[in-house]
């Protein structure tokens, strides 16, 4: 009878140990239907082997759609009792969306009241962490509706201009001819047109600072403030020395505020993923030759080996040291010059220099020792360095990589290249594979080579910053799929034919890049 019974409970054991374990699950709300914000997020926490819950689209931002908070925090609250953990943007349920947060009008009270709905939230799922990101309302050199207020055409330059002077008056001082210069912008600058747009922002600060105090009462678990699209003096950056003030007494495990904004879903859905697997990964930072780590990119206002360590610490990592085998290496591609300049420029050829052979040859070898590679590829700003991917290429290890990022802001290629390379830890080689393709095909492919012949071809389109169509244009994808079908051949193992490209928000500035399932053939990449 006890040998029975011991046979039993042998039996017992071994079915529970060969029963599949469920996927956990991650709840998302991005700041918006971009690629960037929801598709490859989703792609990514899914191909790690994670279930992802995701608000209906339609619910979510769009290109010439307001985002509905009502109707995502009706959704948010119905399905979090499902979740592991909860990743949201603040953007999206307050305003409606990172673009609405810069154009809204609601009022205040509006506003708060939304807020209120993350109490309500957290008492309804006590035990789940709850990661929250927003930002901070941006302040571009340049920019015009409609992702800016209409009158930003006109005034945006002059706005930029006397706000960064006000900012850099408070924290070191004008010159007599800086002086002159904010007297004599200000002087431009209709009043109404400046009150408007610093009433959208203090509502924006107050939101923040609130959500600052949610973290402080342990609503929210963690709170990421992006300081989107900014410069050393700038008023985004004088909110951010603000709302950093405000959250001096919250350790870096609670609360943090770096540059950039359309990476932060992704590194808040690594966090969660960290969480639930129990795991503080080791990241170790190697940059190129050149400026590395004290270079401040494009469109940012501090020094870069800053924003890696708050990167790394967000995402639920530490910053390894030189005795310790990290679990992912980033391999930071900077400079030579302390210039970030655009991707799209002429400067951006493949001409190999020894500095990125070295970059390369080390990456190379850490592969070869079985340690993950991420790497980050900041160069130049929207786009990927002709000559590091030549290179990579030439050595057979576009195929070989972690996770490659290149795109936008230097921010925003930092925490895709974090998120993505921490979660191929759980990724097959055909997902990783998928997740490569794509950002090769975008950052590579064409922000850095395929855009600047579509605008040197394509003279009648609008002569912007994002060369925005008036409608949807069949023929000019078309004409971008057969470019980077053309590049594919040349360049990549996939099959031209699964390539498929469309333009999600109707502009030139981004592509969303859709196909089957890449074949690589690692003899000859």
């Amino acid at each position: 009878m006890k040998k029975m019974l011991r046979h039993i409970l042998f039996l017992c054991l071994f079915l529970t140990m060969a029963l599949p374990v469920s996927a956990q699950t991650i709840l998302y709300v991005p700041a918006d239907d971009r690629p960037v914000s929801f598709q490859s997020a989703v792609d990514t926490v899914a191909a790690a082997g994670y279930t992802v819950l995701v608000p209906p689209r339609e619910y979510l931002a769009g290109r010439s759609r307001e985002g509905d908070p009502e109707r995502l925090w009706e959704w948010v609250l119905t399905n979090a009792g499902q979740a592991d953990a909860l990743v949201l943007s603040a953007d999206s349920l307050i305003y409606g969306g990172l673009v609405d947060s810069r154009v809204h009008e609601f009022s205040s009270v509006v506003l708060e009241w939304r807020l209120k709905r993350f109490n309500q939230l957290k008492k309804l799922c006590p035990q789940t962490p709850l990661y929250t990101f927003s930002t901070i309302m941006r302040s571009p050199k340049a920019s015009g509706s409609p992702v800016e207020p209409a009158y930003y055409g006109k005034y945006g330059s002059t706005i930029f201009l006397v706000t960064s002077l006000q900012d850099k008056a408070e924290t070191s001082g004008l010159t007599d001819a800086e002086r002159w210069q904010l007297q004599a912008a200000s002087a431009t600058l209709p009043a109404d047109i400046l009150a408007d747009w610093m009433n959208r922002r203090a509502k924006n600060y107050q939101i923040n600072s609130q959500l600052i105090n949610l973290t402080r009462t342990g609503v929210i678990d963690y709170f990421i403030a992006g300081r989107d699209d900014t410069a050393v003096f700038s008023q985004s950056h004088k909110e951010g020395r603000m709302l950093k003030q405000l959250a001096s007494d919250l350790s870096v495990q609670k609360f943090t505020s770096f540059p950039g904004a359309d990476q932060l879903g992704m590194i808040l859905l690594a966090r969660a993923y960290n969480t639930l697997n129990k795991a503080t990964p080791i990241i170790m930072p190697y940059y190129a030759l050149g400026t590395a780590g004290a270079t401040i990119p494009r469109y940012e206002d501090q020094p870069f080996n800053q924003t890696v360590t708050e990167h790394i610490i967000a995402a639920g990592g530490i910053v390894g040291t030189a005795d310790q085998r990290p679990d992912l290496l980033l391999a930071i591609n900077t400079p030579l010059a302390a210039v970030t300049e655009e991707a799209e420029l002429l400067d951006n050829i493949p001409a190999i220099l020894s500095s990125t052979r070295q970059f390369v040859a080390t990456i190379r070898n850490n592969i070869s020792a079985s340690i993950p590679v991420a790497v980050v590829d900041v160069a130049f700003a929207n786009g990927a360095d002709n000559a590091l991917m030549t290179e990579l290429n030439n050595n057979r290890l576009l195929t070989r990589l972690s996770a490659y990022s290149g795109w936008n802001t230097a921010s925003n290629t930092l925490g895709y290249a974090i998120g993505q390379g921490l979660m191929a830890k759980t990724t097959n080689d055909t997902e990783r594979l998928k997740l490569l393709a794509v950002r090769y095909l975008d950052d590579w492919a064409y922000q850095a080579n395929v855009r600047k012949e579509i605008y040197r071809e394509q003279s009648d389109l609008r002569d912007d910053n994002v060369r925005y169509l008036d409608q949807p244009n069949t023929e000019l994808e078309a004409l971008v799929q057969k470019k980077l079908r053309n590049f594919a051949s040349k360049q990549l193992w996939l099959k031209p034919d699964s390539i498929q490209v469309t333009f999600p928000w109707s502009r030139l500035f981004e592509v969303e890049i859709i196909f089957l399932s890449p074949e690589p053939d690692h003899d000859s990449h």
